[in-house]
């Protein structure tokens, strides 16, 4: 991981706690899309932190949570196995669509060390549609990000378990997927939290201003956080 990525990472871990300051929630409560978005952010976090593990160059201030690591991988099985199983379902080809038959629950109770393995099979499965056909797929938002982003979770979810596949993850899979994961936050943060932040400005300015503050990336080596504004307005 660079300098460029670690600064990168702080500012998403200094802007997630301007977020999620206790007296800032109640704020925000009332906007499930911004709730949506921060707890994107947290996940984020909490991935780039165990793909940090792997490559021996662990984050502070990041409490790695391997139950946030297995709800981000059963989310993101979910979202490509959705996107497949509906693309299947129009082809039509049933058996195709049969491996796309996933439930919550299902994966909810799959052992730990099974759980990434069913998720790969997935990506596996979709990937080999979006070659097969890449524009029809596309229009179920079955695209090469997406995948990228349910592989990023499957490669730190395996470094939790100290399985076989967690340990042939190489290091380039690993920087791969710290870049993939860095770059679903940013636009998390561009698209989503910064243009919603903005319905905040006339009743809570200073949350607003200690959110644009937090954004701001320092890449120096050294860096002043804004405390988190703890005062509702």
């Amino acid at each position: 991981m660079n300098k460029a990525q670690i600064a990168e990472i702080n500012m998403f871990q200094t802007t997630a706690l301007i977020l999620t300051a206790p007296a800032n929630k109640p704020i925000t409560a009332g906007l499930p899309a911004f709730v949506r978005a921060m707890t994107g952010l947290e996940g984020s976090l909490n991935l780039l932190s165990a793909l940090a593990q792997m490559q021996d160059t662990p984050l502070t201030g990041i409490a790695l949570d391997k139950s946030r690591l297995q709800r981000s991988l059963i989310n993101r099985t979910l979202i490509v196995a959705g996107a497949a199983g509906a693309y299947a379902f129009e082809f039509p080809n049933l058996t195709l669509g049969a491996k796309f038959d996933v439930k919550e629950g299902e994966l909810n109770n799959t052992k730990d060390a099974m759980l990434d393995k069913v998720a790969q099979g997935i990506y596996d499965e979709a990937a080999a549609i979006i070659a097969a056909d890449p524009v029809k797929t596309a229009e179920y938002n079955l695209k090469p990000t997406l995948l990228t982003d349910l592989q990023s979770a499957i490669t730190a979810y395996s470094s939790t378990l100290g399985t076989p596949r967690a340990a042939i993850v190489g290091r380039v899979a690993v920087t791969e997927a710290i870049t993939a994961e860095i770059d679903r936050a940013k636009d998390n943060l561009t698209n989503v939290l910064d243009r919603l932040i903005l319905q905040f400005q006339a009743e809570h300015p200073a949350f607003v201003s200690a959110y644009e503050a937090a954004r701001k990336v320092i890449r120096t080596g050294t860096r002043t956080e804004p405390k988190p504004d703890s005062t509702p307005k």
